[in-house]
């Protein structure tokens, strides 16, 4: 909260600074733009507007994601259930007057038994198309991701960031006016390749932007936390927004925010590509050679991919299992928002102090057990402290591998993070494509608590691979330096953030910030 305070009024005076520079003096059109250019020099110079961008776009690209969830299973049984009807009132023969007195009660009693069934019917078979509609975005994302690493070489971070925003407000625009499966289907997978763009392009700048280790896991933990606030308020937007004022509004708001989003990109970072953007970097071929990498991506995977088995399936087992209303659906996923929440932004240091690859093990143990216990929840109360529990160990996940990858990039690797996250965000959507498709399939053939304990046992038998990234975990002053050297001095602003001695110890080593 304070960053982002402080983010908007470093805004607020920039903007002050522009109208009241010259304020006594009548400005020519040559001075304003000389003064707007340097308006915008100051902007891109300072560390923290540019994270506070990257914590927007990843907001913004979230609350997309999550908005969806609760809208798209309930929108799409009405439309069954409003197709059934129809088929119903045509398949059914005029009765002439006063018929209906001498009909059977019996009759009537069976028509409304096979239209209940018919129902229970449908909402189970939604399980099949939510699930390949909301992995059509990773599928996407999945295909686009080993393209961007290479065009980030060419273009640069900020035009690619900016291009993957621009797809994001298409497809939220497109999200607003469909009303049928496929036009759904087609904004989700447009939703894909503009977040294949923004979030590598996104992590890429802040990576670059803070070169020191303990700075760049303070900062990717407050980025990732851009990412934890849409999950946060996405789900309930969502919810309550569909059934107050219905499916349209939302996603226009969205749309909205997406363009001031744009506009801050191009005052603040520009698009123009940077001299020097085509720097040498280490092919993706090669970084996935290293168990390091496999190791960490392999996390992140797994544990995205437990909480992407829950979208499409637990709604509808909500909705077959106990009586809820519509909002009540995003109220769901509320306590696993707020644990990634807390995860990304209080444990990208600790995970540093205590260790990367303990939290990740003890994350990857703590989902194992949440996945065990889902199951035998009966009422919306006895989901929270489950959820609560996934959240966290994803979030403290993703706070301690990030910085991870870009420390093993800069220690074993040409310094260029484009390719890294390139492919952690592979795993992402590896883990959003075949999750949520595979689940619809399993929970039809074997039922929702064997999907998740399933998933559970998968997690348990992957997490003794985290004692690998034990050696990766520590950071040398050889590395500090080798790091500092590639990436040049920090702006002067960051070093005045982070100009605190702190000592760190880990095992027999010991190094000064």
């Amino acid at each position: 909260m304070i960053t982002t305070r402080y983010l908007l009024l470093e805004t607020v005076c920039y903007i002050r600074a522009a109208f009241t520079k010259d304020q006594h003096s009548a400005m020519s059109s040559d001075s304003r733009m000389e003064m707007l250019r340097d308006v915008r020099q100051k902007a891109d110079g300072s560390t923290r507007l540019v994270l506070g961008i990257v914590f927007f776009t990843n907001f913004l690209d979230n609350l997309l994601l999550t908005s969806v969830v609760p809208i798209v299973p309930s929108f799409l049984l009405h439309l069954d259930r409003k197709e059934y009807e129809e088929h119903s009132n045509r398949s059914t023969p005029a009765l002439p007057p006063h018929a209906n007195d001498s009909v059977p009660l019996t009759l009537v009693d069976d028509s409304f038994a096979k239209h209940a069934f018919s129902l229970a019917a449908v909402a189970n078979s939604e399980n099949s198309r939510v699930g390949w509609l909301l992995s059509s975005k990773a599928i996407v994302q999945l295909v686009a991701n080993p393209f961007v690493g290479p065009l980030c070489s060419r273009l640069g971070y900020p035009i690619l960031l900016f291009g993957g925003c621009s797809i994001m407000f298409v497809s939220s625009l497109a999200f607003a006016v469909s009303q049928t499966f496929i036009p759904l289907l087609v904004a989700r997978a447009l939703q894909g390749l503009g977040s294949a763009a923004s979030a590598v392009a996104g992590m890429s700048i802040v990576a670059e932007r803070y070169p020191d280790d303990r700075g760049r896991s303070k900062a990717m933990g407050i980025a990732l936390g851009g990412a934890a606030v849409g999950i946060l308020v996405g789900y309930p937007y969502g919810g309550f927004m569909y059934t107050f004022v219905g499916k349209t509004v939302p996603f226009l708001i969205i749309g909205a925010l997406t363009l001031v989003d744009l506009g801050l990109q191009w005052f603040t970072l520009g698009l123009q590509p940077k001299e020097g953007a085509a720097s040498a970097y280490t092919p993706l071929y090669v970084l996935l050679q290293d168990p390091y990498i496999l190791v960490a991506s392999g996390a992140v995977m797994l544990t995205t991919m437990s909480m992407a088995v829950l979208e499409p399936t637990v709604p509808l087992w909500i909705i077959s299992t106990m009586h809820v209303q519509k909002w009540q659906l995003g109220l769901v996923f509320l306590p696993d928002s707020v644990g990634y929440l807390v995860g990304t932004n209080f444990f990208g240091l600790a995970a540093r102090s205590i260790g990367r690859w303990v939290c990740t093990l003890a994350c990857m143990l703590l989902i194992s057990l949440c996945l065990f216990c889902l199951p035998f929840s009966t009422t919306i109360p006895q989901l929270t402290l489950p959820h609560l529990g996934l959240g966290l160990g994803l979030g403290i996940t993703d706070a301690a591998v990030m910085p991870l990858l870009a420390l093993l990039v800069d220690r074993r690797h040409d310094s260029f993070y484009g390719c890294v996250y390139a492919i952690v965000q592979l795993a992402v959507c590896l883990a959003y494509s075949v999750g949520p498709s595979v689940a619809g399939l399993i929970v039809k053939s074997v039922g929702f608590p064997w999907l998740m304990r399933g998933m559970a046992i998968i997690n348990l038998l992957f997490s003794p691979l985290c004692l690998m990234l034990r050696k990766a975990s520590v950071v040398t002053d050889e590395d500090i330096t080798l790091t500092q050297a590639r990436a040049g001095p920090a702006p002067q602003r960051y070093a005045q953030d982070d100009n605190q001695d702190t000592t760190f110890s880990y095992g027999r080593l010991s190094e000064e910030d």
